[in-house]
């Protein structure tokens, strides 16, 4: 009879620990799925090439709008552009017409590399040419006092942050 009871007693608490641990796994893997969804970080979109290809603390310096200085430009560089990812477009800001803009595939050391959404492109700034058969903007960038410096083999161009 002691037995038995002393059997029962153990099975129940087995039977509680079982519950208990599968609840506690069953919220943590829910909560995980559940940070995942909501966590709209720059990384969740980009592919593990892309993390490696651009640095995203020197993409946050760099976002914001910017205007040329004494020219027609305007520079817009953004983390997550219509769900593109990091973008960046220079356009011109006068008549409105699209220069070009597209993905940025590249961002480190001074050079951004842009693939460029070929049904956008019209002109870039004098000077500056698209490489690789029209689809990549291949540029060197600089942070400047007030803005950045953005160039095309030696052809620069100064954008000063906008108030905006």
């Amino acid at each position: 009879m002691k037995f038995r009871r002393h059997y029962a007693k153990w099975l129940i608490l087995t039977l509680i620990m079982a519950i208990g641990i599968g609840t506690f796994a069953a919220l943590t893997i829910n909560n995980e799925k559940d940070k995942e969804a909501n966590e709209a970080k720059s990384s969740s979109y980009l592919t593990n090439q892309r993390q490696k290809d651009i640095d995203m603390k020197e993409l946050k310096t760099l976002l914001g709008e910017y205007d040329a200085e004494g020219d027609i430009w305007h520079l817009l560089i953004d983390e997550d552009f219509e769900d593109k990812g990091p973008y960046l477009s220079v356009h011109d800001a006068g008549a409105g017409n699209p220069g070009f803009e597209g993905r940025i595939m590249y961002l480190k050391d001074g050079i951004v590399i842009v693939e460029i959404d070929e049904d956008l492109y019209e002109e870039m700034p004098d000077g500056w040419e698209p490489e690789g058969k029209g689809k990549y903007a291949i540029l060197d960038y600089a942070l400047t006092t007030d803005g950045i410096r953005l160039g095309y083999r030696g052809n620069e161009v100064d954008f000063i942050k906008s108030e905006n």
